[in-house]
């Protein structure tokens, strides 16, 4: 970007990467980081499976895949390609004091750093990683799944262990160790459940001597991992929708979705790995969604397709 004559350049906007595997709770640490009590205009990239979930008490208007939040930030979805999305925020850089881009689950957030060290006008403030310590040691065994967690791990400035609340002392020492023995020199932090201070990490800056100062080749990085995804305007019955979650002939590792029930509730169901979760929806939608993710040479969407499609057509039986 060229500055105008006469005038002074303005200072590259500062990026902050946040990546972890999938159900870490990325998206959870964005809301925590937007609703803070920092003053800043806070521009924010989402790229993942599912559609753009932020706080609704945040939420100004929308257009499409763009929302205005009442703190003066703004949240849009990478429909396509991120480098147009990054462009677009440039574009408007007087408007915003911060970028943050949220990656998807099976990301390799190095890639989506480089961008940063080739673009003039940006600044990579650090890339965090968070890491889920219910299901950490298990993705680090699974050698079908742990390419894309070492690639995680390995670009982070700070690692964040989160769903600590349910993870026991033991475990999340064993976590460190685990680190430890990787080799990792990276800082880790614990993120409390409900961190109304998460925002300061947008204050933290990466040690330089950690990253390139050149931006390198993005190779291609082959993900072994297939996806699902429904959305229709039929209420669908609990205890269908827990049995499509729990079936283990799926091997479904992470579900998410909104949905309206039968009994009149609308819900948002959350799955990683063996844990499901299940809390009431705050906010009002028409159709239910629904996003299921798996290893390819476990997960089939067209027998997850079959196995949805019958719970439907079983369920428009019972009403007719």
């Amino acid at each position: 970007m060229t500055a105008p004559l006469n005038s002074k350049p303005a200072k590259p906007l500062p990026m902050t990467v946040i990546s972890g595997y999938l159900g870490a709770g990325k998206t959870t640490l964005v809301n925590a980081i937007l609703s803070g009590d920092h003053n800043l205009r806070v521009a924010v990239l989402v790229n993942d499976f599912g559609k753009i979930a932020v706080d609704e008490t945040l939420i100004r208007s929308r257009s499409n895949d763009v929302i205005a939040l009442a703190n003066g930030c703004m949240c849009c979805q990478i429909g396509g390609d991120l480098y147009d999305a990054i462009d677009r925020i440039l574009r408007m850089r007087e408007r915003f004091d911060h970028l943050l881009i949220e990656t998807s689950g099976v990301a390799d957030p190095a890639k989506v750093a480089q961008i940063a060290v080739a673009e003039p006008d940006l600044e990579l403030s650090q890339t965090v990683v968070l890491v889920d310590a219910l299901n950490f040691a298990g993705i680090l065994a699974d050698p079908r799944l742990n390419d894309t967690l070492l690639r995680q791990l390995r670009s982070a400035d700070l690692i964040l262990l989160t769903k600590i609340n349910a993870a026991t002392a033991t475990k999340i020492a064993d976590i460190q160790v685990m680190l430890a023995e990787l080799g990792l020199s990276t800082p880790v932090a614990i993120l409390p459940k409900d961190d109304h201070q998460a925002w300061r990490i947008l204050n933290e800056r990466r040690t330089a001597a950690r990253h390139p100062t050149k931006a390198g080749p993005l190779k291609v990085h082959r993900l072994p991992f297939e996806s699902w995804s429904w959305r229709g305007v039929e209420q669908v019955d609990l205890d269908g929708l827990m049995a499509f979650a729990k079936d283990p002939a799926l091997n479904i590792y992470r579900l998410k979705g909104r949905l309206r029930l039968t009994d009149g509730r609308t819900i948002l169901l959350q799955k990683v790995g063996s844990e499901i979760t299940v809390e009431s929806a705050t906010e009002a939608f028409g159709n239910s969604e629904l996003v299921a993710i798996g290893v390819k040479s476990d997960f089939s969407p067209a027998r997850a397709t079959g196995l949805w499609t019958q719970i439907i057509q079983r369920l428009n039986m019972q009403h007719q």
